[in-house]
């Protein structure tokens, strides 16, 4: 073979070897440059951790888990004073025993409604305490604890509402809950459920003001004021006198029997205004007429209201009863 093509076969041989060589050298050296970059980053990020409180050595661990133990501790307490604000749920009723404990107290509202002297709808027989499906049906066996715990609170604020004296229950809805027809598919939070209610109500303003304050203090339930409308039924207050000059400012003389208002014309012919108060009075008295000491009613006073309200009946859900639903799902 001539000498030189043997070398030209040897120089090519030897420029391929060397590039390969180098091609591997430096792609060996990038991926010791990233491993070197990523041990780099984890080197600091556990001199970060190791700078930080707490680190998760062992005497740490025992900490957290003491913090841990006591913060389940005062949950467990926190459940417990519920108990005492709080009506616990009835587990062992069932559907049938419920639909019978729905009519024996729709019957005993009413007969209470009727002893109180409180109207009730415009037909007391169509009242069933907002659970009229179940004076015909017997609802699912899992609803019966939260449906009784409903019933028992709405027969416990309907009856502050008569106690209070109250003149008349105009309407009144409830809601339904999840699981029932038409109700939402779940309750809003695990942790506290709403069983909402609306109402319509007249009363006078301290009878509503009793109801008012009894159940923001009842010691078996929660209950939340959400909605609340009042109407005066009489907005226009008593009947005033104009004198000829528009003065209103005179003395109002009514008859006991009749309650008539003596007018102005009245009064000028009594005397007013020369007389004096005796004389005035005294010759109004033997007209059958007396001096009207309550001439005026104070706004929220004596005055009939009607009032619409939505009411939450709130139920604080305990730890282990808002597991349940996890616990079916694993």
């Amino acid at each position: 073979m001539n000498h030189k093509a043997w070398l030209t076969t040897f120089g090519i041989f030897a420029l391929l070897i060397i590039g390969g060589s180098a091609f591997y050298a430096y792609s060996g050296y990038s991926k010791y440059s990233e491993a070197m970059g990523s041990w780099d980053e984890k080197v600091r990020t556990i001199e970060s951790l190791e700078r930080k409180v707490p680190y998760p050595n062992e005497e740490n661990a025992e900490a957290l888990e003491e913090r841990k133990d006591e913060l389940d501790a005062a949950v467990q307490e926190l459940y417990e004073s519920l108990d005492a604000f709080q009506r616990p749920l009835d587990t062992a009723m069932t559907n049938t025993q419920f639909q019978e404990k729905v009519v024996e107290r729709v019957q005993e509202f009413r007969e209470f409604a009727k002893d109180e002297d409180m109207g009730l709808l415009e037909d007391p027989q169509t009242f069933q305490l907002g659970f009229d499906v179940y004076a015909t049906d017997i609802p699912k066996p899992e609803l019966v604890p939260y449906l009784n715990y409903e019933l028992e609170a709405i027969d416990k604020l309907l009856r502050q509402l008569g106690k209070a004296d109250a003149d008349a229950l105009v309407s009144f809805e409830r809601d339904p809950i999840p699981g029932e027809q038409g109700g939402p598919e779940n309750q809003e939070s695990s942790v506290v459920h709403k069983y909402p209610i609306r109402l319509r109500v007249q009363a006078k303003h301290d009878s509503f003001q009793r109801f008012i304050n009894g159940m923001a203090n009842d010691k078996e339930f929660f209950y939340i004021l959400r909605v609340l409308k009042v109407k005066n039924e009489s907005p226009e207050g008593p009947i005033k006198l104009v004198a000829d000059d528009g003065s209103t400012d005179l003395p109002t003389y009514i008859n006991p029997d009749t309650q008539e208002i003596a007018s102005y014309a009245k009064l000028v012919e009594w005397g007013y205004p020369d007389t004096p108060t005796e004389e005035l009075s005294a010759t109004a008295r033997e007209a059958g007429f007396e001096l009207n000491k309550q001439d005026a009613r104070v706004l929220m006073g004596e005055e009939k209201l009607n009032v619409f309200m939505v009411i939450d009946i709130v139920r604080f859900v305990r730890g282990e009863e808002a597991d349940a639903p996890k616990e079916e799902k694993k």
